[in-house]
């Protein structure tokens, strides 16, 4: 709970007055001393320390035995006696809104410490200045601009949100994500980065807080792209279950042998399997129409996740093959096209100058084939176009590169999907 019970000395009580001390009590929570790092007792009554350098202060908790409470001002050609917080408790919650289906990662960044600006001759409460200084607000939730500085960087085994300046990474928090969660992170790329002090967030939110916590303009907003690690990116074992990879690999090569009249051999096959689990050092290894017979299979496979359970195309879903030249580009859509005939999915080559109408179906077949280069541009009009793009922008579940070339021209755009492997 927040700090309710705190030592404090008679010139912080006259210099902040009430009204400040009660915020502070709201928006300080007792975990860990800020001078030697170990926990406060369950029932023990934090020091509160504040040191003033021109009208900026910071406010930290500590044991009354390692620091007495006191107010200490210092010049700016002075070195204050904290310099930094190293103990400084943070924590970080993603929940998903229900019924819009939509991933919010609430982020309280300093648990014991505040931070405190005088104007006009008056102290008040400043923790979350530095956040609207990179563009966070208290814009309404269903009204939050994205901003550029906000990120969501998913790796193997967490999800990391970072806020960046013009030096780089300003802030940085992990936090694992559950399945359900993790569905919607992959699916949409935009999602909502709140940042508060008002809640402890060490425990499930039961119900959604932002609300109250906006009527209050006690958290600032900003909308973050969700960006992945190469590491993450990997195919992998989970990504089907083992009956279905083998049974749906098996289905997609005889539906191969039956179109195109390739007997997808023992070599093949396996390099697919491979692939699908992340290692395509094998598939590699193929060439010619070998390679593109084996790495159809896998396009195939991945695309069977492209659509929703009503059968329409769904957010995050789809296979993007990106090729070298026009030559492999018409290659891989022959190959695609006559496969689907029999698999049902659908198939689409990206125009060279593509019209609006193009456009707005290209990006919703289940296979989509063309230049890295096409890919990017795309993607900038579906991101960039006035009119509404949502579903389109989020397509493309898995990113095939045919050659390292490929995955070198796609550039950082390759890092929007969840699954990419370069064959």
């Amino acid at each position: 709970m927040a700090v309710s019970r705190l030592l404090i000395d008679p010139s912080t009580q006259t210099r902040l007055g009430a009204e400040v001390l009660a915020e502070l009590r709201a928006n300080l929570w007792p975990v860990d001393c800020q001078t030697c790092g170990r926990p406060f007792g369950r029932w023990e009554k934090p020091a509160l320390a504040v040191q003033e350098v021109a009208n900026i202060a910071d406010v930290s908790l500590h044991h009354r035995g390692c620091r007495k409470p006191r107010w200490l001002e210092y010049s700016p050609a002075t070195e204050a006696e904290f310099s930094a917080f190293p103990h400084v408790t943070w924590r970080a919650n993603p929940f998903l809104l229900r019924i819009t289906n939509a991933l919010v990662v609430l982020i309280n960044p300093y648990l014991e410490y505040a931070s405190l600006r005088r104007d006009d001759a008056r102290w008040r409460v400043a923790t979350l200045d530095r956040f609207a200084a990179v563009g966070m607000g208290t814009d309404r939730f269903d009204a939050v601009i994205a901003r550029p500085a906000l990120s969501l960087v998913v790796d193997e085994d967490r999800v990391s949100a970072h806020i960046t300046d013009g030096a780089g990474k300003a802030h940085g928090w992990h936090f694992p994500i559950s399945p359900p969660a993790r569905e919607v992170l992959d699916a949409k790329e935009w999602h909502t980065i709140g940042v508060t002090t008002a809640l402890d967030l060490r425990k499930r939110l039961r119900k959604n807080p932002l609300r109250a916590l906006i009527a209050a303009r006690q958290v600032l907003l900003g909308a973050a792209r969700r960006t992945y690690t190469e590491r993450a990116q990997l195919l992998g074992d989970s990504d089907f279950d083992r009956k279905s990879r083998i049974e749906l690999i098996g289905l997609i090569s005889e539906m191969i042998r039956r179109t195109l009249g390739i007997q997808v051999g023992r070599d093949q096959l396996a390099a697919a399997v491979a692939c699908s689990m992340g290692d395509s050092g094998m598939l590699l290894r193929l060439s010619g129409r070998d390679k593109l017979a084996s790495a159809l299979v896998v396009a195939q496979l991945y695309a069977t996740r492209s659509r929703t359970s009503a059968g329409e195309p769904g957010h995050g879903g789809g296979v993007h093959v990106m090729a070298p030249d026009p030559a492999i580009v018409d290659e891989c859509f022959d190959m695609c096209t006559a496969v689907s005939e029999i698999s049902g999915l659908t198939v689409a080559r990206l125009a060279v100058e593509p019209t609006v109408e193009q456009r707005s179906t290209e990006y919703l077949a289940d296979i989509v084939i063309g230049m890295p280069e096409q890919f990017r541009a795309a993607y900038a009009f579906y991101r960039d176009g006035e009119d509404d793009w949502g579903l389109h922008e989020t397509r493309g579940r898995l990113a095939m590169a045919i050659g390292a070339e490929a995955r070198h021209r796609a550039g950082d755009v390759i890092r929007r999907y969840p699954k990419v492997t370069v064959v």
